[in-house]
């Protein structure tokens, strides 16, 4: 019987994934007693691994005679997962698998390697063969999801659609940011009535014509009318969720490590009643990554400033909560974003892709997936 026994964090990965890569028959959870295992707990039980959980006192003494009782208890050798930190309860640990020669390991949070530091070692990592899906990920990190969202890319003629909006980026900021207003200022039958001004503006004229042509609206003289709730979003900026949606999805083939991606997610802490819908979601090598797309413009006012650091902070408390240490996130959006946005995002290690930028988009996602910090 293979048997793990590792020290689980609220914030770091790396037992699911080991568990499943070492085909573990069981795994022992070291926890604090204010730690939510239950999450964690179900899904190693779902993938036919058997989980018992004990909380532990960070009282040295205490905390050294239950690993006695442990050691104790099991003639065969456990294997000590020495990837999460409470770094008094690791050292501990340490101590006393090196005493008793027993197996050592750790998986990189974020490389997706396993690594062996004492015995059952080939000198080299080894990269972890199973791949977990988003929900299994999020639930390890006691995060639900209400809403799978979409797991489809939209018809070829609404792809064309954002493909032809991003190819003429900068020529129709003005235009896009004009359809957003129209969008949100519809009344309750999905109308808007133009002005003068936006009635006689050609390059806005062709901007709705383009729309008009894969019936997300339709025209009538100065009488917009958006076909339905879910097309008023799509025009009101939901089209480039949809592009880069729809652009993961079809990287998968040149990415397999990318194994789930989906739109529109909606998800909730424990058993909060706050739900978050993240706009684009996927894992890969192990590793959550959440992505927020944009098409209002940011300026260079001070409100401006704050609308953007408004959606970078939110970016970094959702990266935290549902991919731990090791979650990736990422803004794409299609109006520039201003320099003191653009540090702050850095500073958080939130990856931008912004504006002229998005004509190579694609290029974008793929390194933004492959780096491994």
């Amino acid at each position: 019987m293979t048997t793990h026994l590792a020290i689980f964090h609220p914030n770091q990965a790396g037992i699911l994934s080991a568990a499943l890569h070492l085909a573990a028959d069981c795994v022992i959870l070291l926890h604090r007693a204010e730690d939510d295992v239950s999450g964690i707990k179900s899904v190693l039980q779902s993938r036919g691994v058997k989980c018992t959980a004990e909380a532990m006192s960070f009282d040295t003494q205490s905390f050294r005679t239950r690993l006695d009782t442990l050691f104790a208890d099991h003639t065969d050798p456990v294997s000590f997962n020495a990837s999460n930190s409470y770094h008094k309860w690791v050292m501990l640990c340490f101590e006393h698998f090196i005493y008793h020669d027993w197996p050592i390991f750790m998986v990189d949070k974020f490389t997706n390697q396993l690594t062996w530091l004492h015995r059952e070692s080939s000198n080299q990592d080894e990269d972890i063969s199973c791949h977990l899906k988003i929900h299994e990920y999020l639930k390890t990190f006691n995060t639900h999801v209400l809403n799978q969202g979409k797991k489809e890319p939209e018809p070829y003629q609404s792809r064309a659609l954002t493909q032809w909006i991003i190819d003429h980026i900068g020529s129709h900021d003005k235009q896009i940011t004009k359809l957003n207003y129209m969008a949100m200022m519809a009344n309750k039958q999905h109308q808007y009535t133009m002005r003068h001004e936006e009635f006689k503006n050609p390059e806005l004229q062709e901007l709705l014509d383009h729309f008009a042509q894969v019936h997300m609206l339709s025209i009538k003289g100065k009488k917009i009318s958006f076909i339905s709730d879910k097309k008023r979003f799509y025009c009101n900026g939901g089209w480039l969720e949809n592009h880069v949606f729809a652009l993961m999805y079809g990287m998968r083939q040149k990415r397999p490590q990318m194994v789930d991606v989906a739109k529109g997610m909606e998800i909730v802490r424990h058993q909060g009643k706050v739900k978050n819908e993240i706009d684009v979601i996927a894992m890969a090598n192990n590793r959550l990554h959440i992505i927020e797309c944009k098409t209002k413009k940011f300026g260079n006012s001070d409100r401006s400033t704050q609308a953007a650091n408004s959606v970078i902070y939110r970016l970094d408390t959702l990266k935290q909560l549902t991919g731990g240490l090791s979650g990736r996130a990422m803004l794409i959006s299609y109006q520039a974003i201003n320099k003191h946005s653009y540090q702050r995002a850095q500073d958080l290690g939130i990856y931008i892709c912004a504006h002229t930028q998005l004509k190579q988009l694609e290029q974008h996602i793929y390194r933004f997936i492959d780096q491994s910090h």
